[in-house]
Order: C-alpha cells, then structure tokens, then sequence
C-alpha cells in the first residue's frame, strides 16, 4: 500500500476507537509515519499521540517522542495546533529547554509574548494531566492552570484564543463528567465553573454565533452539574434564544434538543415540573426526528447523567 494511504487509514482507524479502546487505538497510532501524513492530518495525530499514549496509557516520554518527528515532518510550517501539542508533550515528558523553544515558535505565529505563549501551554498539558488525577488534585491542578487565563494578556482579543476556548471547554466537560461524589468536591467545583466561564468569554471574542450558543450550553451543563439550576436554565434560554435568531434552516436540531434536556433538568429541580414536561417532550421528538443512532445513544448517556446527579444531590 502506498505510504500515504497507509498512513491515513491507519489514522483513521485510531480516531474511530479511540474512546472505546484506547490501547487498541495506540496500536495503530504507533504504525504510523508522520513524514508519510498530510499536513492536513498532523493536528488530528499530535492530539491523539498525547490524548492516548501520556494521558490514557500513561507514557508522556514516547509522546514527547513521536511529537518531535511530527514537528520535523512540519519544519518550519508548524502550524499553531500541533505547536500546542508539542509543547505539551515537552512539558509533560520534563523537556524544559524544548518547551520554551516551541513556546517561542508558538509566541511568534500567534502574535503574543513569549509569557503568555507559555502560559497557554501550562494549559494545553492540565488538559492530559487534569484526567489522571482524584478530585482533589485535579481540582487545585486545574485551577493552578486557569490563573493565569484571568490576567491582563488575556482580557484582549489575541491568536490564542480559539484555542484557549477549546482547551477550557474541554477541561470543563472533564470535570462536569467526573463521578457524581467528587462534584461536591470543593477545589473541583471552582474550577470547573471557571473553566465554563473562562471558555464562554473566549468563544465570544473568538466565535460565530454557533461558537457563542455552545457555549450557553457548555454553561447550561456545568451548572446542572454543579447543581446550580437558576444559572442553567438562564443559559440554555439564552442558547435557545440564539438558535431562533439565526438557525432558520433548523441545522442545529441536535444543539437545540441538548439545550432543552438541560433547560428541562434545570426546571424539574427549581420545582416547576410542568415546564420541565414540556421541554423534555420536545426535546425527546427532536431526537426522535433525528432517527441517528450515535445521536439517540449520545442522547440516552446525558438523559442517565441527569438522573445520577438528581440521585446523588
């Protein structure tokens, strides 16, 4: 098989088991050659490369490795994805020297100073290290990686912030998704409703309006998470508001159905259940419409999640 064809359907493969079967995934990861990867395809592999050998099978030294070769396949047209990953890599694995190297080559094709480029990849790698820890610990890890997301360099409009908006929607998600019992967990809980509302700020500087109504929902989930269903159901309004101003072809029923789940378990705990009927029935026939399996599966797990934390508070 051709080197490059090889080369995209073993990618491919990996990116469509990662998140069942981690170590089957790394397998196929680790067959492939990065000189042999489109420059398109280099962002997808740096990511998988950390999400799967330093964050699920714990070996940050062959990330950092595999890392390396596709910054030298890129040479000097890195593109700002895969410097992020590398960084991370490097900080991950202990290679100081070669973080502040990648954070200089970060700073320059993002239009920012080399310490808010640093700081940025403190982040990148809390988003692999974060998961690995108990509550407690990933509670203060995450939040020591936010901080700086609240000083001056971040309160302007900068090259970062996309993915910044990326990383603490994806730090968020993690946290919300941790077992019903360390959501009472206090350094955790602060943390994860900084990262939703740190994300929330950067996707409205840096988003399209689609970009700024996930976000509503992002702020609508962690808040039923946190169990705190006036600030969910004031955000999952406001998605809502969104979609109507602006989705006239109805292309985003999946996000209006997930934002009416959240506003309908928002209603149920503040005690107005005929609202929540209301919104759970729609909600329901949107997925129903639907008729996609991934999604109604999808649907079914965030229906499930809804009811753990309704048993657990």
């Amino acid at each position: 098989m051709d080197p490059i064809a090889k080369a995209t359907e073993l990618l491919q493969a990996a990116d469509d088991c990662h998140d069942d079967h981690p170590a089957a995934a790394a397998i196929l990861l680790r067959q492939i050659d990065a000189d042999a990867l489109n420059p398109g395809q280099r962002p997808r592999y740096a990511f998988l490369v950390n999400h799967l050998l330093a964050e699920k099978l714990g070996q940050p030294a062959e990330a950092w490795q595999r890392q390396q070769a596709v910054l030298a396949a890129c040479g000097n047209e890195a593109p700002l994805p895969v410097l992020r990953q590398a960084g991370a890599a490097a900080r991950m694995a202990g290679d100081m020297a070669a973080e502040a190297s990648i954070g200089q080559r970060l700073a320059d094709a993002a239009g920012v100073s080399l310490a808010q480029a640093a700081e940025f990849l403190v982040l990148a790698a809390a988003n692999f290290q974060v998961p690995l820890l108990g509550a407690e610990a990933a509670g203060s890890a995450a939040l020591a990686a936010l901080a700086p997301m609240h000083g001056p360099a971040w309160q302007q409009a900068n090259g970062l912030d996309a993915a910044a908006a990326v990383m603490t929607n994806n730090l968020a998600s993690d946290l919300a998704e941790r077992p019903v019992a360390e959501l009472a967990v206090e350094p955790l809980r602060q943390a994860l409703a900084e990262a939703a509302e740190l994300s929330q700020g950067f996707w409205h500087r840096a988003g399209q309006w689609v970009n700024h109504e996930r976000a509503h929902y992002l702020r609508a989930f962690t808040a039923n998470a946190l169990g705190d269903a006036e600030t969910a159901e004031l955000q999952a309004r406001a998605g809502l508001v969104l979609l109507a101003n602006h989705d006239h072809d109805d292309q985003e029923r999946v996000d209006q159905a997930f934002l009416r789940s959240e506003l309908a378990h928002a209603l149920a705990r503040l005690g107005r259940a005929a609202d929540a009927q209301v919104e759970r029935t729609q909600a329901d026939a949107l997925i129903e419409a639907l008729d996609d399996a991934e999604i109604t599966a999808w649907y079914r797990r965030r229906v499930a999640r809804q009811q753990a934390l309704d048993a657990g508070s």
